[in-house]
């Protein structure tokens, strides 16, 4: 049996615009991904997701239209979404955050918060890039086959975001050059199941201030080394993701 092609549908979308026979007219880029790229014609099938947790069998009708074969109200899978929640704040680097947000995604990283520090030398994200940003979470979830989409976060100061931290979180705060800092993996072994959320706290390439690591440990946030050597940005967001995944994943201690 042929491999079936997996489309991303906004939930909004597929709930305001899919009509009463279970059709629903595709956008521009939608209809050019599967026609253009994935090179699908009239009659063949695909599944649709649409991030939250809903997997259905669709065919193409037209160039511009697919039909939930189904019903749109009887999706072929619905799966709950994993507890606790993997989540990472990344101070944005200057290069290789689109990677960081393609590969966490894949590993099954839930919720991705972008900071900007003192040391940051990227000083904002405007709308542009913010879209540019989901686009690629948007394509990694279809390439990862995943049925729930991981949360992007307008990015924050590091003040703002450690002024109005989530509830019920276990927080790990990655820095260097610090004695007697605990290990990444011990810390997890030591972190209970039943939180909500685990967090790892990823700083800048040039590090963090010093005002900014006070504040953190002030705010109760756990100090963890990533390892012996100094990581990029990029490497020890993805290094944390995949250890915090398989954490959850194994239900006990790595």
């Amino acid at each position: 049996m042929a491999e079936k092609r997996r489309l991303f549908i906004n939930p909004y979308r597929l709930s305001d615009e899919i009509d009463s026979n279970g059709e629903l007219i595709l956008t521009s880029n939608e209809s050019h991904y599967l026609s253009r790229v994935m090179r699908m014609r009239s009659e063949d099938h695909l599944e649709v997701i649409d991030g939250k947790g809903r997997l259905w069998n669709a065919k193409i009708l037209e160039r511009n239209t697919i039909k939930f074969t189904n019903g749109f109200d009887k999706p072929i899978r619905v799966a709950s979404r994993e507890r606790p929640l993997i989540c990472i704040a990344v101070v944005i680097p200057k290069k290789g955050f689109e990677n960081i947000l393609q590969m966490s995604c894949e590993i099954g990283v839930d919720i991705i918060q972008p900071l900007i520090s003192k040391r940051s030398v990227v000083k904002e994200c405007n709308n542009e890039k913010f879209i540019r940003f989901k686009k690629i979470i948007y394509e990694a979830v279809e390439q990862s086959e995943r049925l729930w989409s991981p949360e992007l976060m307008q990015s924050l100061t590091f003040y703002d975001w450690i002024n109005d931290l989530p509830s019920e979180a276990q927080i790990g705060f990655s820095t260097t050059r610090i004695q007697n800092l605990q290990d990444c993996v011990n810390w997890l072994k030591e972190t209970p199941h039943k939180v909500n959320q685990v967090w790892m706290v990823i700083g800048p390439e040039g590090g963090w201030d010093k005002n900014e690591e006070a504040l953190a440990f002030e705010a109760g946030f756990a100090g963890v080394s990533m390892g012996e050597t100094i990581l990029r940005t990029s490497t020890a967001a993805v290094s944390a993701c995949q250890l915090m995944t398989s954490w959850r994943r194994l239900k006990s201690p790595l």
